[in-house]
């Protein structure tokens, strides 16, 4: 439902319509993302008593391409509440049919040993 009305020509000029479905669809990849994590056991104290879970050991890293991923962003920090973020700025500088990426602004933690969602 949410990529039909994300293409529908009429329903594209409901900008709120429109970044709430893009949010919609970041929570859904977000998930599919954590199954890639590596995950381990963990000890949770509960009102109940003492609880086995499973949380991502990796260090997650969320990085935006400015425009085209802002309106993802927030929807993925929100689920990888502990992830450190980033931006990148960048355009396409055209050539006739060829062109290149140019990169204006690079802002982001260090990405040794972390986990890169872009």
């Amino acid at each position: 439902v949410y990529m039909s009305e994300l293409r529908d020509k009429e329903l594209q000029k409901d900008q709120l319509r429109f970044r709430r479905n893009i949010a919609r669809i970041s929570y859904i990849l977000a998930y599919e993302v954590s199954k890639s994590f590596t995950y381990q056991k963990q000890e949770t104290t509960t009102p109940l008593g003492v609880a086995s879970t499973n949380t991502f050991s990796d260090k997650v890293v969320v990085i935006s391409i400015l425009r085209a991923g802002i309106l993802m962003h927030q929807p993925f920090l929100e689920m990888f509440d502990r992830a450190e973020n980033g931006y990148v700025s960048a355009y396409r500088e055209h050539d006739g049919e060829d062109f290149k990426i140019k990169f204006e602004t690079v802002i982001c933690p260090k990405l040794e040993g972390k986990e890169v969602v872009y």
